[in-house]
């Protein structure tokens, strides 16, 4: 009776994770690529956007800030030749991280193999990329940046 309580529970649980990634919000905020697709991203999310430009001694970057109606932010920072250096998130879902990592994400998936990962937030140092990220249920953050592409003054604490 146990076992099947078990294998009822286990059955439960893969269905509701494959529904929340059948109809998580998409994002396409893809690292490296160009400013250009924002707006795309902005469409398919159905969310408001706000850019902040940074200007600060030789420091000149973008930040675009996508907010979904149902609370997730999407943060793109652009450095001055157009191209997405950086993006983190926030909120009630983790969004795709294919979607937000773009040609970057199978490196990141190599990179993770056999590793164990630990509960809380997690840092992973690839060469040329770190990806940050935890939460729980109801509560995700993270960011992602291309090591190259980072404006040389930017404080790592200004991705988040």
């Amino acid at each position: 009776m146990r076992t099947i309580t078990v294998a009822i529970r286990r059955s439960c649980a893969i269905s509701a994770l494959a529904l929340i990634a059948q109809f998580s919000p998409r994002a396409h905020a893809a690292l490296g690529e160009d400013v250009s697709a924002i707006a795309n991203d902005q469409a398919r999310l159905q969310a408001s956007l706000q850019v902040r430009q940074n200007v600060r001694q030789n420091l000149h970057f973008a930040v675009h800030e996508l907010s979904s109606p149902i609370g997730i932010k999407i943060r793109e920072f652009v450095a001055e030749s157009g191209r997405v250096f950086a993006v983190s998130w926030s909120g009630g879902w983790r969004p795709n991280l294919r979607d937000i990592m773009g040609e970057h994400y199978d490196r990141f998936i190599a990179g993770t193999r056999g590793r164990r990962m630990a509960h809380g937030p997690v840092r992973i140092d690839l060469p040329g990329m770190v990806v940050v990220m935890g939460g729980h249920q109801r509560a995700f953050f993270g960011h992602v940046y291309l090591t190259a592409l980072v404006p040389a003054d930017l404080a790592l604490e200004d991705l988040q």
